[in-house]
């Protein structure tokens, strides 16, 4: 290692550190997996992986419409009751933006601008509301009276609601195209969510922050209106606002605020969740704004923090998810999708996830393999930001590598023969969302189904990309 910077070896990406035999992990094994995980494979082909994981992505965004034609992509693999089928959910298309910046190459450039003028349709257009805001999700496989491939996700499903969070992965997917284009078209998107989200989710009570969103679902009132603050969704928006402020000159919203104050504000509430006993971030509030909810523990709150903030005083809680958030799926595992041989190890939801009832169809083994992504390129931020002694960087590193190949094996092995608009998907492309259906102890299930967020995750990891910081690096500015 003499002579050769830290910045200079995690600027090769951790690709280039797979492909250098790094000592591979032997997992940590948790109470609840039904197996000992052996040591891992090689790394293998990791840029052909990722190769195939950005066909994966094109294969879906063009499964309807294809060229400039404005569009998003449907984010599963088609399903068996229909009409979820071609429905593209706001947060994953923007992380396919991200991924297809990250790699950065003409075509993929060209992706991402697809997408983002699909984002901005949906925002301009009445979808339902046309106030500035993004709904959850929209139906991709028939194209509206202007010819783009985006429609309202009307019936059975109403997808309208608007999460902050949704709202600020929009935000920050139009921040970085505007940072790589210049095309002020984009920052003006983001500018006009982000006021959406000043002016209707800012919050005085208890420790401050921003509200989970609005439900606007008058369509469905089956839809829960509680309205408390999730630490994920202020993550968020801490970033997309920490963006904004550099972007534009430390600019303010509309109301005359800083977007550096909004910013903290947001930070406060992250700072507030901290656990500092046991090192992980709370999930948020109940709906009276103030009280903690302390159950379930999810598992892109202690990642996410450590992109956003990259600060060593919150690096524990990367350590708490890999001390309990980890499993093996294997098919003797109860509800396992999974067949023969076939097994995988990485990180689940949350602590819901493992002690999900026997009643409930859901495997308490399943891997999340759009959360495996986020560790590794936490894993791999927490390196980049340093601070640590040479042989725990080495460790980080070869757990962040231990799961690529984890990822790499799932991408080979798992969701042959699954579908888009009734064409069977390449073999060897994309990641399942999960490795079984998984549980996450809010109302809604993973499926093993082919997924645009955990491949684009993958793609956004396994180039050492880090959507959180604006430019996807994570050294220090």
């Amino acid at each position: 290692m003499r002579g050769i910077s830290r910045r200079d070896l995690f600027g090769m990406g951790i690709g280039a550190a797979a492909a250098a035999t790094v000592a591979p992990l032997t997992f940590v094994t948790p109470a609840h997996a039904s197996t000992t995980a052996s040591p891992l494979d090689s790394a293998g082909d990791h840029a052909g992986s990722i190769d195939n994981a950005v066909l994966f992505l094109n294969t879906i965004m063009d499964a309807y419409a294809t060229g400039n034609t404005i569009r998003l992509a449907q984010s599963y693999s088609d399903q068996e009751f229909a009409p979820f089928s071609p429905v593209a959910f706001t947060y994953d298309n923007a992380v396919t933006i991200h991924a297809y910046l990250v790699r950065g190459d003409e075509d993929s450039m060209n992706r991402a601008e697809v997408l983002g003028n699909g984002l901005i349709h949906a925002q301009t257009t009445n979808f339902p509301i046309a106030d500035g805001r993004f709904a959850q999700a929209y139906y991709v496989n028939v194209p509206d009276a202007s010819g783009a491939f985006i429609m309202p996700a009307a019936f059975p499903f109403f997808f309208y609601t608007s999460a902050v969070g949704d709202q600020a992965w929009a935000g920050m997917a139009l921040s970085q195209l505007y940072l790589r284009t210049g095309k002020a078209k984009y920052l003006t998107a983001a500018l006009s969510i982000a006021n959406w989200i000043v002016n209707n989710t800012f919050n005085t009570l208890g420790p401050g922050g921003y509200s989970f969103g609005t439900n606007i679902n008058q369509f469905n009132q089956s839809v829960p209106s509680g309205n408390g603050k999730s630490t994920e969704h202020n993550i968020d928006t801490f970033a997309f606002f920490t963006m904004l402020d550099e972007l534009t000159n430390h600019g303010t919203a509309t109301n005359g605020t800083s977007w550096k104050s909004l910013a903290d504000h947001a930070l406060s509430f992250v700072k507030a969740m901290y656990n500092s006993t046991d090192g992980f971030f709370f999930t948020g509030t109940n709906a009276d704004q103030i009280t903690i909810n302390p159950s379930p523990v999810p598992e892109d709150c202690q990642t996410w923090s450590y992109l956003a903030l990259l600060d060593n005083q919150f690096k524990a809680s990367i350590d708490w998810a890999l001390a309990n958030l980890q499993s093996t799926d294997t098919p003797a595992a109860r509800n396992s999708n999974l067949t023969g041989s076939q097994k995988i190890s990485g990180m689940v939801f949350d602590t819901a996830s493992l002690s999900t009832p026997p009643s409930s169809g859901d495997d308490p083994n399943a891997v999340w393999l759009e959360g495996t992504a986020h560790t590794i390129a936490a894993l791999v931020a927490r390196v980049q930001v340093g601070g640590d002694s040479l042989p725990k960087l080495f460790e980080d590193l070869s757990t962040a590598v231990g799961f690529l190949n984890q990822l790499q094996s799932g991408q080979k092995k798992l969701g042959t023969g699954q579908k888009v608009n009734g064409v069977v998907i390449p073999g060897g492309e994309g990641l399942q969302a999960a490795s079984s259906l998984m549980d996450t102890g809010f109302g809604f299930s993973y499926f093993p189904n082919l997924h645009i967020g955990a491949t684009g995750w993958y793609v956004i990891a396994g180039l050492s990309g880090n959507p959180f910081q604006l430019g996807y690096g994570s050294f220090r500015r």
